[in-house]
């Protein structure tokens, strides 16, 4: 699916997933989702154990192993999770290249290449609202070129998907719902970023400089613990906090 097609069914489906009435609801809506998108591995959990919640199209056997092996947790792709990467790649061919991949993760990689056709691997670190820690990863067939040709073209949506997810089976599974903590001008720039606008486009619409976007911006995503403006609009989208 093209990133065009993709865009128009996102405020379909984060309009579906605010309608979810159970996290397995909102689990199976996500992995919808992401399989239109190309996915042949869809892996979102609410923690790094294996009792935590999760969508995926993963066996279990598998979720317990990569969730309970010792040698898995020193590997680089739970140390990018734990430390809250926004985005990240890796699989079994953009592996063979990283100096930060110990044996175990290629081990992953291949092993996933071997089972489930998946080369490579995009992986998304989340943090709940209590602090702990949660992730997900898509995996696709695509060889290296065109899975980076594919991220570039639809990370950004995939990005939005994910976490609009997560906060939605934060919500239901469940946990306190927090209040706004955006002052009306930030809240508006992200209601004009999720109703299609620019950066630029967002500074028309408001008469403001583009640097004073990137300003709201910078300290709303500090407020709200997260690294990119695809976080913020998720994050705020999925709590109520504003409506697109």
């Amino acid at each position: 699916m093209m990133a065009s097609a993709l865009n128009q069914n996102m405020l379909d489906f984060v309009d579906g997933i605010a309608r979810s009435e159970s996290p397995e609801a909102a689990g199976r809506h996500y992995i919808t989702f992401v399989q239109a998108s190309g996915a042949v591995i869809a892996h979102a959990f609410m923690g790094l154990d294996s009792s935590s919640f999760r969508a995926t199209t993963l066996p279990d056997w598998m979720v317990e192993s990569e969730s309970t092996e010792a040698a898995v947790w020193d590997s680089h792709v739970p140390a990018a999770i734990r430390a809250g990467v926004p985005m990240f790649f890796w699989g079994a061919e953009i592996d063979k290249y990283n100096p930060q991949a110990k044996p175990t993760g290629k081990q992953i990689g291949q092993e996933r290449l071997r089972l489930f056709k998946q080369r490579n691997a995009v992986s998304f670190g989340l943090k709940n609202l209590d602090g702990s820690t949660a992730g997900a990863g898509l995996g696709f067939e695509d060889g290296e070129r065109l899975f980076r040709l594919r991220m570039a073209e639809i990370g950004g949506l995939l990005s939005v998907a994910t976490f609009s997810a997560h906060c939605r089976m934060q919500q239901l599974l469940p946990l306190t719902k927090a209040p706004s903590p955006l002052s009306k001008r930030q809240a508006e720039i992200l209601q004009l970023l999720g109703a299609g606008y620019q950066l630029s486009g967002v500074a028309d619409k408001l008469g403001i400089a583009d640097s004073t976007v990137n300003l709201h911006l910078s300290q709303l995503k500090k407020k709200l613990g997260v690294r990119t403006k695809e976080q913020a609009l998720a994050t705020a989208l999925m709590q109520g906090w504003i409506a697109v």
